[in-house]
């Protein structure tokens, strides 16, 4: 394993400047990256933001 380190560079859309301080998560291939969703998903007050979480972790469960 590699534990924590920078594998991906993550930029704003809106100006294309790099962001810090984040971690990517690939819920298409990772199953505690599911479950990291849906458990912000679960806490976040964003209940419009949570519902589209669930709706996308739905569609990759579907998929397989």
């Amino acid at each position: 394993m590699d534990g924590l380190y920078v594998k991906y560079e993550v930029r704003k859309k809106s100006d294309g400047s790099t962001v810090t301080g984040c971690f990517v998560l690939r819920p298409d291939k990772d199953q505690a990256a599911r479950k990291a969703l849906k458990a912000y998903a679960a806490a976040t007050p964003n209940r419009e933001l949570a519902n589209d979480i669930y709706a996308w972790l739905n569609h990759l469960n579907a998929e397989g």
